[in-house]
């Protein structure tokens, strides 16, 4: 039923029937930050903060992550292991997978036998799994230190976890039309999965199909000393950029930069 509603809505709801400004200026308005905002209120507790016996098991924040995560933004279900990522203070490389990828969609396909999302890998243990609830159960038990998930971290996602994509008229979903450059290296963001500004910029990532690696760094986490000798701030979203130099912990900034860098023509 919640997939059915999922695939019925989401579509009246894209790009096509918001207002056309030019470009991706509309981002920057504030409505977005508001239903962002309002997106954030209805997934609480989850995805904010880390579970006070959990740890990373990688070492420091720069550390190379094993994990690798296909998913995209806008999914339920892959909302929920990035909750539990967050809870659980985990590194990741995640390779967005808009409707329309031209690369990593592909690449789910030759891992898993299958287009389905969430996909995770996990190069230190050899797993590879679909199904977000089994996704979430194996991370908690391979990295949880004997915690189950949260109360509610589960169940939650068919009633509350729609909420963000609804509100956020399917952002994260589908690939932008004039994504295309490919940057040699990975970005990194610094975010945690319940961050309003820090949705929208991994909205934007999906959309134009950068692969990044992602920091949680929410209440808690043991990678916050990193972040503020990075950027001065325990602020988030915080996004760097080897392949230029670019940093930044403003999302409009880095919205701008996002665009204006990996467009095609510009």
């Amino acid at each position: 039923m919640q997939v059915l509603l999922f695939m019925l809505v989401v579509p009246l709801l894209s790009k096509p029937f918001l207002p056309v400004l030019d470009d991706y200026m509309w981002l920057l308005l504030p409505p977005q930050v508001t239903t962002s905002s309002i997106s954030s209120l209805a997934r609480l507790p989850w995805g904010s903060k880390v579970a006070t016996t959990s740890g990373e098991n990688t070492g420091s924040a720069t550390s190379a992550p094993t994990l690798q995560l296909y998913e995209f933004e806008a999914c339920p279900f892959c909302r929920r292991v990035r909750e539990a990522m967050t809870e659980l203070d985990l590194s990741a490389e995640v390779y967005p997978c808009p409707k329309g990828s031209r690369r990593h969609r592909e690449m789910v396909k030759k891992i898993g036998g299958k287009e389905q999302f969430p996909l995770l890998v996990d190069a230190s243990t050899g797993v590879t799994m679909y199904e977000s609830g089994d996704i979430v159960n194996y991370l908690f038990r391979q990295y949880g230190q004997g915690r189950s998930p949260s109360s509610g971290l589960l169940e939650s996602t068919i009633f509350t976890g729609w909420v963000p994509t609804l509100l956020r008229a399917g952002r994260g979903m589908t690939l932008w039309n004039k994504a295309g450059v490919v940057p040699s290296e990975k970005l990194e963001l610094f975010s945690y999965e319940n961050n309003s500004y820090a949705r929208i910029v991994r909205e934007a990532l999906c959309e134009l199909e950068l692969p990044y690696v992602l920091q949680n760094v929410g209440e808690g986490s043991s990678k916050m000393d990193a972040l503020l000798r990075i950027s001065g701030s325990k602020q988030v979203p915080y996004l760097i950029d080897l392949n230029t130099g670019f940093q930044s912990g403003d999302y409009k900034k880095i919205l701008s930069y996002l665009f204006q860098q990996y467009s095609i023509g510009s």
